[in-house]
């Protein structure tokens, strides 16, 4: 099941509003905050707030050949592949996926985890991300290639 709601949020500067769009990743309670759209970066960047669910596991290593994407722990812990080793982060720990780097994020421990994910340049991935929750299995190779999801054979996961 996806659904998505939207938030308004006041900026400092008198007249302006910011959307944020969230996006329920199915029955097991993970969203994706958008909390800045290329349409409000000049294209720069985009940025998401991933909420893992205690059940959630992440994407499996893959690349991106369009984008780069820089992923902020803010809560929990993940496990974070930089296409050599996997590695722990903790809340404040940053890590760097460049254009055509392969990368993958999974949790380990069965609790929440959140994490910035940064863009650049900006990407719209609000329908991939809402589109992963229904996709049937027939489908989900079209989805990722449409989207620049380029997953590698997996030995360590």
């Amino acid at each position: 099941m996806t659904d998505t709601e939207q938030i308004t949020r006041f900026s400092e500067k008198p007249g302006q509003e910011h959307q944020t769009r969230t996006i329920r990743l199915g029955a097991g309670g993970s969203t994706i905050e958008v909390l800045a759209s290329p349409a409000e970066t000049g294209g720069a960047l985009s940025i998401y707030r991933w909420r893992m669910a205690p059940s959630s596991r992440g994407p499996a290593p893959h690349f991106h050949t369009t984008f780069s994407e820089t992923f902020i722990v803010e809560e929990g812990e993940v496990a974070y592949f930089d296409g050599q080793a996997w590695r722990t982060l903790r809340p404040g720990d940053t890590a760097h996926a460049a254009v055509g780097g392969v990368h993958a994020i999974r949790k380990e421990r069965d609790e929440p985890a959140t994490l910035l994910m940064a863009l650049s340049p900006g990407v719209p991935r609000e329908d991939y991300f809402a589109e992963l929750a229904t996709v049937n299995e027939q489908d989900l190779d079209r989805l990722h290639e449409a989207h620049d999801n380029h997953f590698v054979d997996d030995h360590e996961r």
